[in-house]
């Protein structure tokens, strides 16, 4: 379960690796500055730097680290600890100093262990006056005592409905995901070797949250292989790393599937201000060239990033892949939605699966929007999950065209 660059599957070895650029949405500061993908401080702030990410760990023997930029300032001294149950436990700290910083090539370590399942762990950075640096990354690595196991379809819980179809969906299936997220799989699902390798390979390329990633994970893991073969899309991939997520969850669970991951790769294109909330050229910050590269030097050779508008790319692609069994539509106006919705239904294979990240979001009433007037009103489509995400299921019978 380290960070691989292999096309190996991953291993099955006692060790566990987290890593998170502090632009990961986990990592908060309270008197840094955040900028160019770093929290700097300048030595003028009493307070917490760094605190994050609140992730659950095994008993195991572990070190946090923090990274800092080799070519910014950084003198004083700060105190670096590592707590549990969101703060309420002090599991180790230390004061660490810029000499320190720099003998270790830029890095402040802490060990710490338990024997005990640790949650909500996080490392935090706290300075006074004349403390100044700038933090690039925070890596958690540790030795288990034994390999976590892979999850079970027998670990996501009973749910007191029947197991059949009603009204297009699956509602006992979709239950047990939601209620399993809801209480402790998530926990379970964070430490199974897959999904960490994978969520691994897709770093801070993602901001997709966590529940809905460990969603992802179950039904690539336990629900998609019941279906025929078919493959993968999704809209809307910014900076690529749910694509990254779930081609090697592909690679490992369905062989032979691809991933096709469409966008603008620049920003979002013209937006509707009576219902969008996000304006033209949000998100830009993609740098395709080196995404691409990165996919190669993983080995992820079942992904293709797809550049261009919607309209543009995805019908051309659509027809030479034939069906979809997964479309992931991660977009954020109402246009992006529809488009991505009217594009890939004639390719999609009966109980195929929509998977919505954005339409709850409290930003993205728009895309609620298309939800509601494409799947709802004039689709008749009942949603088959409503938490951590939508989740709707394509009908069972279906005519596909010639």
């Amino acid at each position: 379960m380290e960070s691989h660059s292999s096309t190996g599957q991953p291993p099955d070895i006692a060790k566990l690796t987290y890593r998170f650029a502090v632009n990961d949405a986990r990592i908060h500061t309270v008197v840094g500055i955040r900028e160019n993908n770093a929290i700097r401080t300048t030595g003028e702030a009493n307070g917490v730097v760094l605190y994050g990410p609140y992730i659950s760990l095994p008993p195991g023997t572990y070190e946090a680290l923090i990274r800092f930029d080799a070519d910014a300032p950084c003198r004083g001294a700060a105190k670096m600890d590592v707590c549990s149950n969101s703060g309420r436990d002090v599991l180790a700290e230390q004061t660490v100093t810029a000499e320190e910083i720099l003998a270790r090539d830029m890095t402040a370590a802490i060990r710490f262990s338990s024997s005990q399942r640790l949650l909500n762990v996080e490392v935090r950075l706290s300075c006074d006056n004349g403390f100044a640096a700038t933090l690039r990354s925070v890596e958690i690595s540790g030795e288990l005592p034994h390999p976590p196991p892979r999850l079970e379809i027998s670990d996501l819980p009973p749910v007191p409905v029947a197991n059949r179809i009603r009204g297009g969906r699956n509602p006992y299936d979709g239950y047990q995901r939601g209620v399993g997220l809801a209480g402790n799989l998530e926990e379970k699902i964070t430490t199974d070797p897959d999904f960490h390798h994978a969520r691994e390979l897709a770093g801070d390329r993602t901001i997709v949250g966590n529940a809905n990633l460990c969603n992802i994970f179950l039904l690539f893991k336990f629900y998609l292989p019941r279906l025929p073969s078919a493959h993968i899309v999704e809209f809307g991939s910014y900076r690529g790393g749910s694509a990254i997520f779930m081609s090697a969850l592909a690679r490992q669970f369905l062989p032979g599937t691809r991933v096709l991951a469409f966008d603008t790769f620049c920003g979002m294109p013209i937006t509707d201000d009576a219902i969008d909330l996000h304006r033209t050229g949000d998100f830009d910050d993609v740098d395709l060239p080196e995404l691409r590269r990165y996919v190669e030097n993983i080995g992820l050779k079942n992904l293709e990033f797809v550049q261009g508008r919607f309209e543009d790319t995805a019908p051309e692609k659509l027809r030479k892949i034939g069906r979809v069994s997964f479309c992931h539509i991660d977009c954020d106006i109402r246009t992006a939605v529809e488009c991505a919705y009217a594009v890939t239904k004639p390719y999609m294979i009966p109980g195929g699966y929509w998977v919505f990240d954005d339409p709850l979001q409290a930003t993205c009433l728009g895309a609620m929007e298309a939800v509601e007037d494409l799947l709802i009103r004039r689709d008749g489509l009942n949603a088959e999950q409503v938490s951590p995400h939508l989740v709707f299921r394509e009908p069972f019978e279906k005519i596909f065209p010639d």
